[in-house]
């Protein structure tokens, strides 16, 4: 379980550093996202609603969703984003019918599931087909190199219970890759 507000203070930090890294991945995230043509879009793992804010303050035409298992966060996601729909839940088993979405985001989330393979595989049977699935996770290598360097403690993030790479993605998603970017700087 992540603290309460964990995501809060990412977004708010003092440090500008740690404040650039994780909204301009929401920026990134935003602009692939096209802002014409009403999108079914479906943030699983959508934590307080900062990626929600985003994409409606980009392109308010949206049918905006999130799912996450955490009632603190959903009742900080309901203030901050009262035109999505949002669920309480376990994204293995999303409350949603095949092929619902045309994009979902999953952004930051599969390091803290145990059992991230029943989520993706629920995460691509709501996806419509021809529907984009995007998926980001930190490069754990340098998270733990830049913890050690800054004294951060503990030096490896207690909550991420899996670490992946970018060819471990691609063949444990089920689907084509079409773009790959290293954010925030990709």
């Amino acid at each position: 379980m992540m603290p309460e507000d964990h995501m809060e203070e990412l977004y708010t930090s003092p440090n500008p550093l740690v404040r650039f890294v994780h909204v301009q991945r929401l920026k990134k995230i935003v602009e692939i996202i096209p802002a014409s043509g009403k999108r079914f879009i479906l943030d699983a793992g959508c934590g307080e609603g900062h990626l929600l804010r985003f994409i409606h303050d980009s392109a308010p035409i949206h049918a905006l969703f999130g799912v996450d298992a955490t009632g603190i966060a959903i009742a900080k996601a309901s203030v901050r984003c009262p035109f999505a729909q949002l669920v309480q839940g376990d994204l293995s088993r999303l409350p949603f019918g095949e092929e619902t979405f045309d994009i979902i985001t999953c952004t930051e989330v599969l390091e803290h599931i145990p059992e991230y393979d029943a989520t993706i595989k629920e995460l691509v049977r709501v996806l419509k087909p021809g529907g984009l699935l995007m998926i980001t996770f930190p490069n754990e290598g340098l998270w733990i190199l830049s913890r050690f360097l800054l004294g951060r403690k503990p030096i490896k993030v207690p909550d991420h219970v899996n670490s992946f790479t970018p060819g471990m993605m691609r063949k444990i998603v089920p689907l084509s890759c079409i773009s790959r970017q290293n954010l925030p700087f990709g």
